[in-house]
């Protein structure tokens, strides 16, 4: 969806207005607007509850999706998910305690490597530990240490289930033998002691820290993957009897994670809370965030966790993605998905009280594209084992508003203060770093227009002259802007429709992300990488910013396009369709064609025909399949390229455009020149 921008005359009877300006390519005002506008103020003093950060999991070897991938891409993608200058900066990995277990689900990629594959026996007691020790769960600490590199700190790791030998029906996924898919309670003691070697293992054989651990993820859960039930009863049990008297007996320094039900709840640790002798014990209380959310799934239930903030307990969410096959669609993978998580994130700050939030898997190869951030491209075999990453990857918009968030908060920092709802379609949070004098606003418009919209900074730091925004849009990849003045303790920015934007100080300021593009993006004819010399930015009739003056043979430019491999849906039956549509209006009509790499010589993957139809303020959509073969079609990453063709007098005028957007084989009707579509 394109969203544009309107020139609005705004009544000045009311204290707080919305004030539109004329566009600007960087969105900034020019100047502090003369009108009166919407004010957040945002308290440095006022602090609320400390980060931990923002995390992801590489549970079911997902981090051997990474591992097999070759140079120099490896590097990228570990620095995409990690890296503060190259990334979105995640501060937590999230790993699954290994339980050695058998899965009849091949879309887990196999068993994972137990500690103790029987009673009594640990890996490392195996006189040949030292020719083994590397290929012991391997993908996940590699994928740890290559974290370590970039600066992570915090690792969390979650039981799935025990190992089958502790379990009532002997496996680690449900059974059909009847027997209940539970720890044996004869086992609660070897299992608290099992996940204390486990935290004291991986320091002393692999030099990590585990600094937390949930015995239980998802207690609610039993099913053809590793799983294992528990009531909220029998966790405070082996929490109060057995798992934090063994961390305090044998000084284990992981703090423990409690909950992380399949809903957004704190229903699984309730008795642990309530009773005085495990309350100490519980460090976080933990869920995900399937079920138990509102207003389309991005307000959290405002009467859950109260016992929890009651107590002053920290709170995280260590899991959601978009799940089910109904969420696959391209359609869930672009602005309005990413806008989605963007207002999930600040509501669960604000309304929760969360101190971290976690995507489910960062990047992966698998069938399931709500499942990533970046999807890693197969060969088109079977997800698992079988299926060999090829070294395509695509990177949905929710990596980006995502990365509003985690690449400018890390953990360490506060959440302070500010005016939430400034108007009833914006969203504001804001953070800061005690020791440092950082600083983090985000602000989410959900609205279609623009808003302008001031900051007031009150008690802020000395010397904090300028702000740089970095913003993710339809059209935009958390795109660095350009910075704006404070002034009086204030500055003043329009949002972009449909938009998140995070600023940070001037003196703190991080590099622009590498340019990469996708298909998941609007691309705005009129902010480009390059065009023929003569077309023009000007504004139609409704006030919308729309490329003119175009002739025959002139172009634009988008550099760096990734078309992986060459679909817009990572669905089977969707492999290697995409198609492109165009916004536009007829005049003399004509051709776009959509070429590679030159504007010239380039293939041709695709042409749109426009009709004649002489009315510059009639707009409507034109499409065309677009070539995705693997030889020399769009297909990995290339220069794109909107050639314009039609009469070659100089003076004919052929069309305007508006935008060009990708599709996953949806074309618009053809247009009646002498009606509507």
């Amino acid at each position: 969806m394109r969203f544009r921008y309107l020139k609005l005359i705004i009544s000045m009877c009311l204290c707080f207005s919305l004030a539109f300006g004329g566009f600007a390519l960087n969105g900034l005002s020019a100047a502090k607007s003369k009108e009166d506008v919407p004010v957040s103020i945002v308290n440095w003093e006022e602090e609320l509850q400390n980060v931990d950060g923002f995390g992801g999991a590489f549970a079911f070897h997902k981090a051997g999706s990474i591992m097999r991938l070759k140079e120099p891409v490896r590097t990228q993608i570990l620095d995409m998910i990690f890296n503060q200058d190259n990334g979105i900066g995640l501060s937590i990995v999230r790993t699954m305690v290994g339980d050695g277990g058998t899965w009849g689900n091949a879309h887990y990629d196999g068993p994972t490597d137990t500690i103790m594959p029987a009673p009594g026996k640990f890996v490392w007691d195996d006189p040949e530990w030292e020719t083994k020790k590397d290929e012991f769960d391997k993908y996940q600490i590699w994928l740890m240490k290559e974290a370590q590199k970039r600066g992570v700190k915090t690792f969390f790791s979650s039981v799935w289930s025990a190992p089958a030998w502790m379990k009532e029906n002997n496996s680690v996924i449900q059974t059909n033998n009847g027997l209940p898919n539970k720890l044996r309670r004869d086992m609660y003691d070897d299992f608290a002691n099992y996940l204390a070697d486990y935290v004291l293992g991986y320091k002393e054989h692999f030099g990590i820290d585990i600094g937390y651990i949930s015995p239980a993820n998802e207690p609610d859960h039993s099913g053809g993957y590793s799983s294992s039930l528990w009531t909220a009863e029998e966790l405070n049990i082996f929490v109060r009897d057995y798992l934090g008297p063994v961390f305090e007996e044998r000084n284990v320094p992981a703090k423990i994670v409690l909950g992380e039900g399949i809903g957004f709840s704190e229903k699984f640790v309730l008795d642990a809370l309530n009773d005085p002798n495990t309350v100490d014990y519980v460090d976080v209380v933990a869920a995900h965030g399937y079920t138990g959310l509102q207003n389309g799934d991005t307000t959290p239930d405002p009467e859950e966790f109260q016992v929890s903030k009651s107590i002053g307990k920290t709170i995280w969410q260590t899991e959601y993605m978009n799940q089910g096959n109904d969420k696959q669609r391209f359609q869930d993978n672009i602005i309005t998905d990413a806008m989605k998580y963007a207002n999930l994130i600040g509501n669960m700050y604000t309304v929760t009280g969360i101190s971290a939030y976690f995507w489910w898997w960062p990047a992966a190869n698998n069938g399931a594209d709500g499942s990533d951030l970046i999807r890693l491209v197969n060969d088109g075999s079977n997800q698992g084992v079988a299926a060999t990453e090829n070294g395509l990857f695509r990177v949905f918009k929710r990596y980006y508003s995502f990365g509003n968030y985690s690449r400018f908060i890390q953990p360490g920092y506060v959440m302070i203060g500010a005016e939430k709802h400034p108007v009833d379609d914006v969203m504001v949070t804001a953070f800061k770093d005690p020791e440092t004098g950082n600083f983090t606003i985000v602000a989410v418009n959900n609205s279609s227009e623009t808003r302008k919209i001031s900051f007031k900074l009150n008690d802020f730091p000395d010397g904090t002259n300028a702000v740089v925004p970095y913003r993710t849009s339809a059209s935009e990849n958390l795109k660095k802007l350009d910075e704006i003045k404070v002034e009086d303790g204030a500055f003043t920015m329009e949002l972009r429709g449909s938009s998140v934007t995070s600023f940070i100080p001037k003196s703190f300021e991080l590099p622009a992300l590498p340019d990469m593009k996708d298909v998941f993006s609007t691309y705005l004819a009129e902010e480009n990488d390059g065009q023929s010399p003569g077309l023009q930015a000007s504004e139609d009739a409704g006030g919308n910013k729309v490329l003119t003056n175009i002739r025959n043979g002139t172009f634009v430019k988008y550099s760096n396009v990734n078309f992986a491999d060459g679909t817009a849906n990572g669905q089977a039956h969707k492999r290697g369709v995409l198609s492109m549509n165009a916004h536009v209006a007829s005049i003399n009509g004509g051709t776009i064609e959509v070429r590679l790499d030159n504007p010239h010589s380039g293939k041709v993957v695709g042409e749109m025909e426009i009709p004649k139809v002489n009315d510059p303020n009639r707009w409507f959509k034109v499409s065309t399949m677009i070539d995705t073969n693997s030889i020399d079609g769009a297909y990995g990453f290339h220069d794109l390229y909107l050639v314009f063709k039609g009469d070659n007098s100089s003076n004919i005028k052929m069309f305007n455009v508006d935008y060009f957007e990708f599709n996953d084989g949806n074309l618009e009707p053809p247009i009646n020149v002498t009606g509507n579509k």
